[in-house]
Order: C-alpha cells, then sequence, then structure tokens
C-alpha cells in the first residue's frame, strides 16, 4: 500500500507514504508516461508519476492553461 493509502491514514504517515513512493517515482523509467496516464484519467486517488492527487491536480490545471494560451 505504498502508491495509495488505506482509509483513515493520518497526516503523518501519509507523509511518510508518499515520500517513499515518490523516492520509487523519481527511478521509474516511465515516470513520465505513468503523469501523463494519471492525468488524462484522471485518476483521483494515489501517488502516480511522483505526484499525490493535490499535485496533480495542479499539474492538471497548469496544462490546461497552457494548452489554452497556445
Amino acid at each position: 500500500m505504498l502508491f495509495f493509502g488505506p482509509d483513515g491514514e493520518r497526516q503523518p504517515e501519509r507523509e511518510i507514504r508518499e515520500r517513499k513512493a515518490k523516492e520509487i517515482c523519481a527511478q521509474c523509467p516511465v515516470r513520465t508516461e505513468c503523469l501523463d496516464y494519471a492525468i488524462s484519467r484522471p485518476e483521483k486517488y494515489g501517488t502516480w508519476g511522483g505526484l499525490n492527487e493535490d499535485e496533480r491536480a495542479s499539474e492538471r490545471r497548469r496544462r490546461m492553461r497552457r494548452a489554452n494560451a497556445a
């Protein structure tokens, strides 16, 4: 359960779990593809491509703004 938190997970445990998941993501050869997949779905839960839910939402908005500006 490293990439997805259990129900009732507390913030300190979540931060530790996410940090460990992100360490794995940082070395993954398909990190970019994983993140692109999660943003295009959009996947609501878990760590995907090195980003958590809130970080992916921010990245999704950033990509939308960039696409609209083009």
